[in-house]
């Protein structure tokens, strides 16, 4: 059971460390001050940022797992894939409706960062549908549950997420760290 909370753990740093890259993506100062952002990139920036928030929201509340209680734990794990699949569905949301970035190559760090978060719900639900079929009625079938959904979740291999993809590109980069939305919603450190 330990190896699937951790693939589920993964696949929620997929989406966390998303958030975490995102609240250090701004400071008071610009990491150039001869060079700042385009305002257009900054407003797409924010746009992100609110739904990478939205996002994360839904992750505030971890399962706890009690192996005491098999049936309590498929529940729990099955509710807690719930909230990554749409957590996953609103993270990627945000990066569509914020429109295609208004810099160059812009829409190539998209489409990396939605197929990211597309393969990483893929695996989520595939799990889940497993899960939800399978019967628990006692900690050998719990075990095999587990062992299914660790095997499901194997290929999860993005630990910093599909905002990686949109911060590859130099000017969503700058405009990520120059955020006041990201600033405003992660932290003055954000």
């Amino acid at each position: 059971m330990r190896r699937t909370a951790a693939r589920i753990a993964f696949a929620t740093v997929s989406v966390t460390a998303a958030v975490s890259l995102l609240s250090a993506c701004g400071s008071d100062e610009p990491a150039d001050a001869g060079r700042h952002a385009d305002p257009a990139a900054l407003a797409w920036a924010d746009k992100v940022c609110s739904g990478v928030a939205t996002a994360s929201a839904k992750l505030s509340q971890p399962p706890a797992f009690d192996p005491a209680n098999p049936q309590g734990t498929k529940t729990a794990m099955v509710g807690f894939l719930n909230s990554l699949s749409a957590a996953l569905d609103d993270m990627a949301g945000g990066i569509r409706n914020a429109g295609v970035p208004p810099v160059p190559e812009g829409q190539s760090a998209v489409d990396k960062a939605t197929t990211t978060l597309g393969e990483t719900k893929t695996k989520v639900t595939d799990t889940l549908t497993k899960m939800q079929g399978a019967p628990v009625t006692d900690q050998a079938s719990l075990q095999k549950v587990v062992a299914d959904a660790d095997t499901t979740m194997s290929g999860l291999s993005e630990p910093e997420g599909p905002i990686k993809h949109l911060r590859a590109n130099a000017e969503l980069d700058l405009a990520f760290t120059e955020s006041p939305t990201c600033r405003q919603v992660y932290g003055g450190n954000a």
